[in-house]
């Protein structure tokens, strides 16, 4: 990978995750503090479960560029376009990189759905309303590695800036997709933490 590096996450994936760590967090205080609990075990296998989920699906994803193309770190894929062979950014229903008979989705930034149109609707200055619309312009440098949480129309703006500038200075390399293991791994070891916890959190009779 060439400098600069952006990895790219939206603040939507960011807050699913904040709701579903609490969710794991509740059930397990709620279990614990429960009479009839059969002990701290079962809801602690419950959380770690879920935080290892919650890690796949909604922190780990990311759009990352740098000076050779785009690839989309998707829940269990990679896939990579040089800026070469990309087209375009399709962002009308959630984002996707559009390049020669491909369109890649990018998960960490899906469509709008209920809870970016339920705080655009909250009254401006509410503590979890829009009170402003987001910027649109990451500053592009020279050098460096670079973490942002971006919105859409930032992460927008520096594709196509990036894609302007690199495009002749890219590798001639064909789209590529790999499959990762590891986050199919730690997906499967969840689900099965989650279901042996709560099966273990039933008292015994």
């Amino acid at each position: 990978m060439t400098e600069p590096i952006y990895r790219l996450r939206s603040t939507s994936q960011f807050v699913k995750a904040i709701f579903l760590v609490l969710f794991f967090g509740i059930f397990m205080v709620a279990t614990y503090i429960d009479p009839n609990s059969a002990g701290i075990h079962g809801p602690i296998i419950v959380l770690v479960g879920g935080l290892l989920i919650t890690y796949v699906f909604f922190y780990q994803p990311a759009l990352l560029l740098d000076r050779d193309g785009i690839t989309a770190i998707n829940w269990f894929t990679n896939r990579s376009v040089s800026w070469k062979d990309f087209q375009e950014l399709d962002t009308r229903l959630g984002m996707h990189i559009v390049s020669s008979a491909h369109s890649d989705i990018v998960s960490s930034y899906p469509g709008s759905g209920g809870l970016s149109r339920g705080r655009q609707a909250l009254p401006v200055g509410s503590r979890f309303g829009k009170s402003k619309e987001s910027q649109s312009y990451i500053r592009l440098v020279d050098s460096g590695q670079h973490q942002h949480r971006a919105s859409m129309k930032e992460a927008s703006s520096l594709v196509r800036r990036m894609a302007d500038e690199c495009t002749r200075t890219a590798p001639n390399r064909p789209r590529t997709k790999s499959v990762d293991p590891i986050r199919i791994g730690l997906v499967v070891i969840g689900a099965a933490l989650i279901y042996f916890g709560m099966i273990s959190s039933i008292p015994s009779s």
